[in-house]
């Protein structure tokens, strides 16, 4: 049975998957254990501080992507020019975008807060990880060859070394301006890993190679995908500035807290989305319709099925979990991870038929319904934050979610996505899934 949905998935799509997994699972211990520690180290005030930094951090995070990752794994597929002109090229735009990204996010902060103000100097030592972050490129390739094994090592060791590096900084009680500069340490130690594996790799990165009027085609046709991720971000990110300007940062570090084991199980989904999209890019260049739709199908079916699983699971023993990993100090953090677990179906399926808009290339109809949820969550939140505290952002949360992944049922010629979305509960086809 188990090479039976072996040779039906795809062994090296399965095998790319199971390499993020092991990320996403290395991630999913280790974050958790370290992320525990630092949370009781550090207390709700100053995570909260260092969340809401993070925030703004996000804000300005579409000037290192400029929507790359959406566009250049489907280029790498297609082939259709130098691998070398075009990762380079990718290289060369994200640099020029990370350096804009600090200059502006030290801005932004500076007039919001103040010059003078701490905030300003660990939004600069945040945003300056949009340097490293440029090489990131170098993993789209890999994306697009099923060969992430590489790009996940170099990713894996950064973050071992850097948890180990948190660990000493709670050992000492250190300041929290050097937790702060954790994240752009990761960064650094993970574009140093992911150049070295360019050493064994088809793809050589030549800065002489760079090609303007590529660049300009490529910005191009991601433009619209750059400034939806962009609209996600502030989606994602929005509620905590909302909670930390009404509620206070202690409030936020509690909402912090539950958020962040709320986003390690979202990571589980993105690996799927990202392992399935080169080869249903594939099917759908090929025009072979039926394959393609069973590619989406075997998508969805994935993400729903682990979506159920996962908001049961989270439901139950989410609030005696947080209690017993956070203390008293974080009291209200698993009410808030148990309720925004009913989230988890929208999101999960949101990444899914993410999938089949970047693919078609509905960049117009990405924008419009990310704009309409970003709306939705903005709205909510200043409606019932004030009323019910931390659950009124959760409410935001959950309900923004639903409303913008199934807009995609408005679409015209969406390849009857709603029948596709819905066939795992067919008794039918749960039976064919389990059977393989």
């Amino acid at each position: 049975m188990i090479n039976r949905l072996i040779d039906k998935i795809g062994r090296a799509l399965l095998g790319n998957s199971l390499w993020l997994l092991v990320d996403k699972g290395l991630r999913l211990v280790v974050g958790l254990v370290v992320g525990v520690m630092v949370a009781r180290c550090l207390g709700p005030e100053r995570m909260g501080v260092w969340n809401y930094c993070i925030a703004i951090f996000t804000f300005f995070i579409l000037f290192p992507s400029l929507g790359l990752e959406y566009v250049s794994p489907r280029e790498f597929v297609n082939q259709k020019r130098s691998e070398d002109r075009l990762l380079t090229t990718a290289v060369g735009l994200k640099f020029i975008g990370a350096t804009v990204g600090i200059v502006l996010a030290s801005l932004f902060m500076g007039v919001l807060k103040g010059f003078d103000s701490n905030l300003v100097l660990f939004v600069f030592i945040l945003t300056t990880g949009y340097i490293f972050q440029s090489f990131d490129a170098i993993d789209y390739y890999y994306q697009s060859k099923l060969q992430q094994k590489k790009s996940v090592i170099a990713r894996v060791l950064a973050f071992l070394l850097v948890s180990v590096y948190k660990i000493i900084l709670v050992k000492s009680d250190a300041a929290l301006i050097w937790f702060v500069a954790s994240s752009t340490l990761e960064f650094a130690l993970a574009a140093v890993g992911l150049l070295i594996s360019l050493k064994n790799a088809d793809v050589s990165l030549k800065f002489s190679l760079i090609d303007w009027k590529l660049g300009k085609s490529l910005l191009k046709d991601s433009i619209v995908f750059s400034i939806s991720a962009f609209v996600i971000v502030l989606y994602y990110k929005i509620d905590q500035v909302m909670v930390t300007e009404i509620l206070g940062e202690k409030q936020n570090g509690i909402y912090s807290v539950a958020i962040r084991i709320y986003e390690i199980f979202i990571f589980l989904p993105s690996v799927l989305a990202t392992s399935f999209l080169p080869t249903i890019t594939e099917k759908f260049k090929n025009k072979d319709d039926k394959e393609f739709k069973t590619g989406l199908k075997q998508l969805y079916a994935l993400l729903t099925y682990g979506a159920i699983v996962l908001s049961v699971a989270v439901w139950f023993i989410g609030p005696p979990v947080m209690d017993f990993l956070y203390g008293e100090q974080y009291t209200g953090s698993g009410e808030v991870l148990q309720y925004i677990s009913l989230g988890f179906y929208a999101v999960f399926i949101g990444m899914g038929t993410g999938n089949y808009l970047i693919i078609t290339n509905r960049k117009r109809f990405v924008l419009i319904k990310s704009l309409i949820g970003l709306g939705m969550n903005v709205l909510i939140n200043l409606l019932f934050i004030p009323i019910l505290g931390l659950k009124g952002a959760v409410l935001a949360s959950v309900s923004s979610n639903l409303i913008s992944t199934f807009l995609i049922l408005f679409l015209k010629d969406n390849h009857s996505q709603f029948k596709l979305i819905l066939s795992p509960f067919n008794i039918a086809y749960v039976r064919r899934f389990i059977k393989y």
